[in-house]
């Protein structure tokens, strides 16, 4: 399953804004956002539960001291074994992208 990212355009620490189904949602949500931003089109990791939450999850960088996206997984547990302790997993709602939680 392929989903359409809306991230922050700077160059270290790019933050995810909202996760959609369509590039065409991830354009309009943008419209109505003002800040520099961009669509990352990201395959989903793990297995699709038709729950509609996936997580984001975000390395640290320690030479940066920053969080990078890493991806969007299906389950939190598959999120939290790629980034540890230190990283940063955020559950979103596809398609609604105020719905959303940190976890870690």
């Amino acid at each position: 399953m392929e989903l359409f990212v809306v991230m922050d355009k700077s160059m270290l620490g790019r933050g995810v804004f909202g996760v959609f189904s369509s590039r065409e949602k991830a354009q309009l949500f943008i419209e109505s956002f003002e800040f520099h931003s961009l669509v990352e089109a990201s395959p989903l990791i793990g297995t699709w539960d038709e729950s509609g939450k996936i997580y984001a999850a975000h390395t640290y960088d320690h030479f940066y001291d920053t969080h990078v996206f890493d991806g969007i997984y299906s389950q939190c547990e598959l999120a939290y074994d790629v980034v540890g302790q230190k990283g940063l997993i955020i559950e979103f709602i596809i398609d609604l992208p105020d719905e959303k939680k940190i976890i870690v």
